[in-house]
């Protein structure tokens, strides 16, 4: 096979219209689903045998599973698919089918065989950061993850919801259609050092300070 010179265009979706099929029931495929996840994917395990993280998640009924080995048509019905089988014959099968299928498909540590890849994400709530190399050099990307997360201020969750609430409060006081305005209040909320008063005072000073900064016209 040629090396994978696909180029990915990076993409947010809205897992609950994409239910996913996970098929494999080892260790990778634990971390795929539990990435999935962690944003309210619907998942389905295609196993003979899982391993005892998605027995656990099984248990809990956080996934669905079907115990056997993968055969022509278990995708049917699927647009999203995860192969973690460690078989290159039956992941070269899935690819097939998914070709055929018009379906999207991430095989695990095989990029010449996905036509979509998955980004290293940073999430804290709602602030995500995903970084990527297109599949080419993985410890590069792992790397940058790290600075970038080891820059961000400790209370970026916070931030990224009282950023939101800003947003709705520009919206709702009818502040929005006002550019100059507008820029001049994002500017001022942007300037502030929200981390420290988070930090020193709480997310309730966070708040009366948001306030302060919009009675500002």
């Amino acid at each position: 096979m040629k090396e994978n010179s696909s180029k990915y265009f990076p993409v947010l979706i809205d897992l609950s219209h994409y239910p996913a099929l996970v098929i494999g029931g080892g260790t990778i495929a634990y971390r795929k689903i539990m990435n999935l996840l962690e944003f309210s994917g619907k998942v389905t395990v295609l196993a003979p045998e899982l391993c005892d993280e998605l027995t656990n998640l099984s248990n809990e009924k956080k996934i669905d599973v079907i115990r056997k080995k993968y055969e022509k048509g278990d995708i049917k019905g699927y647009k999203l698919v995860f192969a973690a089988t460690g078989d290159k014959e039956v992941d070269r099968q899935i690819y097939d089918e998914c070709i055929d299928e018009d379906t999207l498909l991430n095989v695990a540590d095989v990029p010449e065989l996905c036509n979509f890849i998955i980004p290293s994400i940073i999430k804290k709530g709602d602030f995500t950061v995903a970084v990527s190399s297109q599949g080419h050099s993985p410890f590069l990307i792992k790397s940058m993850k790290e600075k970038i997360e080891t820059s961000l201020p400790q209370n970026i969750e916070l931030i990224t919801e009282l950023a939101a609430e800003f947003r709705n409060r520009l919206r709702a006081e009818q502040l929005y259609s006002n550019e100059q305005l507008r820029n001049k209040l994002i500017d001022k909320f942007l300037k502030t050092d929200w981390d420290s008063i988070i930090k020193e005072t709480g997310i309730e000073e966070a708040y009366q300070t948001m306030n302060e900064i919009l009675m500002e016209r």
